[in-house]
């Protein structure tokens, strides 16, 4: 009998630690797909070249790190020197919870009509809703005029 506890015990563990972690995991999930979420939005507002909406819609913070002059500027010279979006695969993800709340960064390999492209958007996930906190756009096409 005391082998045959043992035994049990073993296997019923590990299904109580799912009961723990599946909750947190599930969470991680609703941030991740609330971020994708927000990357198709900015997508297709900057295939209208609706600069101006994406930064006014992003949080506080992004907008304290630059005018919107210049975020106008370095969009309409990526939009250029990139042309229109095409595609991506799965993202690289990281999730991560904190006094700001959640905040979820992917990372995209991006192409371009023009080329590829690393992008990195950071987002903040309040009540379900993606806020943009950074976007940064990496490739050598970048470096030409």
């Amino acid at each position: 009998m005391h082998v045959k506890g043992a035994f049990l015990a073993l296997i019923c563990r590990p299904a109580g630690i799912w009961l723990l972690v599946l909750p947190l995991l599930l969470a991680s999930c609703g941030g991740i797909d609330d971020a994708k979420r927000g990357v198709a939005n900015f997508r297709a507002r900057a295939a209208q070249t609706s600069f101006s909406e994406i930064y006014w819609r992003a949080a506080p913070e992004f907008r304290q790190s630059a005018t919107e002059e210049e975020f106008l500027r370095v969009m309409t010279a990526l939009d250029r020197k990139l042309g229109p979006w095409t595609s991506a695969g799965e993202p690289g993800r990281n999730v991560a919870r904190g006094t700001a709340g959640q905040v979820v960064n992917l990372t995209y390999q991006s192409l371009f009509a023009k080329g590829a492209v690393s992008e990195q958007f950071t987002w903040r996930i309040e009540d379900g809703e993606p806020v943009l906190l950074g976007y940064h756009a990496n490739s050598p096409l970048l470096l030409t005029n």
